[in-house]
């Protein structure tokens, strides 16, 4: 019977780690039942080894960020509703709206490093496609025209409501690609 067994060797670490890993793998095509993988600590990227380089291991991985504005079963009121921190680097695709019924809302975002927290309105990402709900209890915008939709590892996310008419409760979550 054949040997059927995967040798194999896992690494973990951050990029200087990486940039130092021992044994070098060796080529597919010489050892082809080798496997190679490294899991870089630094950006949470899986990598494995092609037989030349490090690649990325794992396909496009979308993400859900949220939040609920809460009225406590009476209408919401505008001003700042919350905070997020986003510990990895992504890109937004998407912007989805939910609410406990119909009604009006406008959202905007603001966007700053963890650093200069807390973000203010000079720092919106929205342009002027900020999220909206108009006699609706659900809206999507995949287009975010204008928007400014990077978002480096560390930054802070703070969501203001503009305006708002009869919605008791809101959710809005933002669909993100990782880029790390």
């Amino acid at each position: 019977m054949a040997d059927v067994t995967l040798n194999k060797f896992v690494g973990t670490g951050d990029a200087a780690v990486m940039a130092a890993f021992t044994p070098v793998p060796p080529s597919p095509a010489s050892a082809p039942d080798n496997g190679y993988v490294f899991f870089n600590t630094d950006d949470a990227t899986l990598y494995a080894w092609d037989g030349g380089a490090w690649v990325v291991a794992r396909g496009t991985v979308s993400t859900p960020l949220g939040l609920v504005f809460e009225g406590g079963g009476v209408a919401l009121t505008t001003g700042i509703k919350g905070d997020l921190y986003v510990p990895f680097a992504c890109t937004i695709t998407a912007v989805t709206l939910l609410a406990d019924q119909s009604g009006s809302v406008v959202v905007d975002i603001w966007k700053d490093t963890y650093g200069n927290y807390p973000p203010t309105v000079a720092d919106t990402i929205t342009a002027s496609a900020k999220p909206t709900l108009s006699g609706a209890a659900k809206s999507q915008d995949t287009t975010l025209t204008g928007w400014t939709t990077a978002i480096a590892a560390g930054n802070t996310l703070r969501f203001n409501i503009d305006s708002v008419a009869t919605i008791t409760r809101l959710t809005i979550i933002l669909t993100v690609t990782r880029t790390s």
